[in-house]
């Protein structure tokens, strides 16, 4: 059987809250980004590169914890905080980064249940672009630089674990297999 092989040109993920960077975010935006927008904003600058000409963004659950702010406000007080409510949406660091760096290309997102991150990959992979800057984030977050070049870094989908995809590509990632 002929397997397509994915190819990463960079990658940069994080291990714990620890290993947040979004000082070139100003303060008074940073206030207003969540755990995991810092997680994925963080990955995001590491790996961002001018190649990149398509973002893909995946995660289970984005937003949730949000979301669960969201539904107390609303049966609470019958009222919702406009800037909760439009930092909600599942794509909102992928968004907030191309606005960020004023960038001009497509970005979707990605939302597979437990294989969101097999599922994101996939649709970078498949991309009509040659360049696409992936990431995936739920408690932590990956970037990488998915190319249709060849590179060091390579691997099928099947190499993936299904039961825990984050460590599973990660260790892809740093060559553990």
């Amino acid at each position: 059987m002929n397997k397509e092989l994915i190819f990463i040109k960079d990658f940069y993920y994080t291990k714990s809250d620890n290993d947040i960077d979004v000082s070139e975010i100003s303060p008074i935006m940073r206030r207003k980004l969540s755990r995991l927008d810092k997680h994925a904003l963080t990955t995001m600058f590491k790996v961002y590169s001018k190649d990149a000409e398509e973002i893909v963004y995946a995660s289970q659950d984005g937003e949730s914890d949000r979301l669960n702010t969201i539904i107390s406000q609303y049966t609470g007080t019958n009222e919702v905080s406009p800037a909760q409510f439009s930092a909600s949406v599942h794509n909102y660091p992928a968004g907030f980064f191309t606005l960020f760096k004023k960038l001009n290309i497509p970005y979707c997102a990605v939302s597979a249940g437990k294989n969101s991150l097999t599922a994101g990959l996939i649709k970078a992979a498949i991309s009509n672009y040659d360049n696409v800057l992936f990431t995936y984030a739920d408690r932590l977050s990956v970037s990488c630089m998915v190319t249709k070049q060849e590179e060091k870094i390579s691997f099928s989908l099947d190499e993936i674990d299904s039961e825990d995809e984050f460590a599973s590509f990660i260790n892809i990632l740093e060559g553990k297999k």
